[in-house]
């Protein structure tokens, strides 16, 4: 059968192209004793049939792929592309760093984007999150990182990973700038690319909130949310103001089109922001680089809203002047580079 233009096979269709099967051949060898039917048989043979049929999303089924793919917060809400089960407490070396994103959030997207033996890479590595999901899953992982202190701590991540659970892949933390990724990248050897770039001075700005504005807080206290500054240095993507930022980014997503395989992916972990100081309510970055990535080449393939508000006291924001909303969620970029 095809639905929407895909051969679709159905169960009843598989049992009945075997019963046929194995009614012939009894029919034609009755003096031979066989193997006698069986419920048992029978759904092997088609549980075979249906994977043999099914395979080839990254060596997933495509019900597999779906299931990766969406998740539900309900069941009147089947169809809703929200992330909400991705949490895991911090470890060791994420508690380092002032803005992490899950170990299940990348292994996730590795296995929707991604086989084993594809090389997955990280422009902005911090402390390594996504050379370790890539570690874990059998693929190869090459990462990029400025600060030398976040670099160190991914190479020991590395080291103590590797250490418990060896494998014959590659893997290379790279303590540079990202602006020189085409002299430690070969053209077209990323399959993936999963990342959180620096949201400009957003950090910065908030951290100087949180002194005044925020000090003794919700946001502060009960959200147990801390926020650090990458670095000091004056050429870091988090220390650029917003429309510099957006510019430097460009050039970033161009050179990670050059260095992806046709067909690969780049997934971009990010949040949007407010500056009331500044009277802009709202600044909606996630479609600010999008528009940015489709400038730099890619096609613009998803949009993936990963929720955070079980993780987020609900607060009142803006009284007695002025209501917003709560941003407890963070937003997944997907860009496809065209075969």
């Amino acid at each position: 059968m095809k639905i929407g233009g895909a051969r679709r096979i159905i169960k009843n269709d598989i049992w009945d192209a075997f019963f046929e099967k194995m009614k012939m051949e009894h029919q034609e060898k009755s003096c031979i004793v066989s193997e006698p039917e069986s419920p048992y048989l029978v759904k092997r043979e088609i549980e075979k049939e249906e994977k043999k049929s099914k395979l080839g999303f990254n060596g997933l089924t495509p019900s597999e792929w779906a299931l990766l793919s969406k998740n539900v917060i309900n069941e009147d809400e089947i169809l809703n592309p929200v992330w909400n089960d991705l949490s895991s407490p911090r470890n060791k070396y994420q508690l380092e760093h002032g803005a992490v994103y899950p170990l299940k959030l990348v292994e996730r997207l590795v296995k929707m984007y991604s086989a084993e033996g594809d090389t997955v890479f990280d422009p902005f590595l911090g402390i390594g999150t996504t050379v370790i999901a890539a570690q874990g899953l059998n693929r190869h992982g090459v990462g990029i990182e400025l600060n030398p202190k976040f670099a160190s701590i991914a190479q020991q991540w590395l080291n103590d990973v590797q250490g418990l659970f060896a494998n014959d892949n590659h893997y290379k933390v790279i303590n540079d700038d990202c602006r020189n990724m085409l002299k430690h990248i070969r053209k077209e050897k990323i399959q993936l690319t999963v990342t959180s770039p620096p949201y400009a001075d957003f950090i910065r700005k908030s951290i100087e909130d949180r002194t005044t504005t925020h000090k003794t807080s919700i946001i502060t206290f009960e959200n147990n949310s801390t926020v650090k500054p990458y670095s000091d240095q004056e050429h870091d993507f988090g220390n650029l103001p917003y429309k510099d930022f957006l510019k430097s980014i460009k050039k970033i997503l161009k050179d990670n089109f050059e260095v992806t395989k046709p067909g690969g992916y780049s997934c971009w972990v990010v949040k949007d922001y407010r500056d009331t100081k500044n009277k802009i309510p709202y600044i909606p970055f996630h479609s600010d680089l999008a528009v940015v990535g489709q400038e730099a080449g890619w096609l613009y393939q998803d949009l993936i809203i990963w929720d955070q508000t079980g993780q987020r006291r609900l607060v009142l924001l803006g009284y007695p002047s002025v209501f917003y909303v709560n941003q407890n969620c963070s937003f997944i970029v997907v860009y496809r580079k065209p075969k």
